[in-house]
């Protein structure tokens, strides 16, 4: 699946995001722009900081979620608890169904339409908050298995675009990215942008291989990303490169 075009203009309109609803008009595009089933993120809330409140947007039928809330399954439920405790994308298939309150629980999302395919991905902000962006497809085996490449290449980055949009409605600052990097740091996370490697950018920039990879890992860390692509995708979707992209 290639939805390299697609992506592009999702991240164009992350600027207007502003209120909860157009949070949520966000997610579902999402949802529609990747033809998945459902999508939800969630964030408790922030320990230590009460000016931050919960934010939750859920696409699930709404007889779903009451039924999830009555059978109290928030608690027993995987997703939730094994997304809080990983960093990494989780795919649902690789949960523990085998006790019967979550066998049942998986079971009946599936008659709710919820999608027999799920993906979790855990996000980590710099100062103590949490969320978790889940989204469910009901695509067969082998089509999931060639799609997460490109989900996992795209929503994770998404996922944190939309936490931080989250964090903002719900009351909190938001993070001052442009002032961590540095003029050097921007000018090798550009070069990467065009597709230079380190070596190519060594030359560029007349420094070494090994000082651009320092600059880059240090981009890397000031942006709470997980690799070099995260990182360039992120630095172009909050405008620290190419600020006149549209």
């Amino acid at each position: 699946m290639e939805f390299a075009d697609s992506y592009s203009e999702l991240t164009a309109t992350v600027d207007d995001i502003s209120t909860l609803e157009h949070l949520e008009a966000f997610v579902r595009k999402v949802v529609g722009t990747y033809e998945l089933k459902h999508a939800v993120y969630y964030m408790p809330g922030v320990s230590g900081q009460n000016e931050i409140k919960p934010v939750a947007v859920i696409t699930y039928p709404p007889e779903w979620v009451k039924r999830y809330y009555e059978a109290d399954y928030l608690g027993i439920d995987p997703v939730v608890v094994e997304g809080f405790a990983n960093l990494l994308p989780l795919d649902w298939g690789t949960l523990n169904k085998r006790p019967p309150r979550v066998r049942q629980l998986f079971g009946e999302s599936v008659d709710f339409g919820i999608g027999r395919q799920g993906m979790t991905f855990p996000i980590r902000g710099p100062k103590g908050d949490s969320a978790l962006f889940s989204v469910t497809s009901d695509l067969s085996d082998p089509e999931w298995a060639a799609a997460k490449k490109t989900y996992i290449r795209d929503l994770q980055i998404l996922a944190h675009t939309i936490h931080a949009k989250a964090l903002m409605i719900g009351g909190g600052k938001a993070t001052d990215y442009a002032a961590r990097l540095t003029p050097r740091e921007r000018e090798c996370l550009t070069w990467c942008a065009v597709g230079k490697t380190s070596e190519d950018i060594g030359t560029i920039l007349g420094i070494s291989e090994g000082v651009v990879r320092i600059h880059l890992q240090s981009a890397q860390h000031k942006l709470d990303c997980l690799n070099r692509t995260h990182t360039v995708a992120k630095a172009i979707t909050l405008k620290l490169i190419f600020p006149d992209i549209r």
